[in-house]
């Protein structure tokens, strides 16, 4: 996501200096501007700032959760730990674990957890986030089961 904004910001520089001529052009056509030296620099330097910020945007609100949804797999789920983060949407709305056991959550998610981690009868998984290097930022793929150790309800939580 990262690398994408850079992209986007390298390519707004090497549009600077024909925007600055364009806007020169436009605000003395259009507006009857006497000092568009003046307006056609601000315009030069506004622009790129609000465009970057509308990119911005763009790829946090709509590209990233797109790029970072993925169908659950349980082979992929236990094998790769990175994969994690980007399935766990898939689980927590399509409600894929509701109403199973503690066992067949186990057999489908592995045996890399942690029990009454929230609350009692509660299951944790860590859900590393792949862009976020710290080892202390991660999230926890909680399951909270019932009394008939059935699942009730998940939650991904941020710790």
């Amino acid at each position: 996501m990262i690398k994408l904004i850079f992209i986007f910001i390298v390519f707004q520089v090497f549009l600077l200096i024909p925007s600055y001529f364009l806007y020169r052009k436009f605000l003395t056509k259009k507006f009857l501007i006497k000092n568009i030296k003046l307006y056609s620099i601000l315009a030069t330097v506004l622009m790129p700032i609000l465009w970057t910020t509308i990119m911005i945007g763009i790829c946090y609100g709509i590209i990233n959760p797109i790029l970072r949804s993925k169908e659950f797999n349980s082979k992929d789920w236990i094998e790769n730990m990175d994969s994690r983060y980007r399935m766990v949407n898939d689980l927590e709305k399509n409600k894929k674990l509701n109403g199973k056991t503690k066992n067949e959550i186990i057999e489908l998610l592995g045996t890399e957890y942690t029990t009454d981690c929230w609350t009692k009868n509660t299951i944790c998984y860590v859900v590393p986030d792949p862009d976020n290097y710290a080892i202390l930022d991660h999230y926890e793929f909680v399951i909270f089961l019932n009394e008939k150790n059935k699942v009730e309800r998940v939650e991904n939580i941020n710790r």
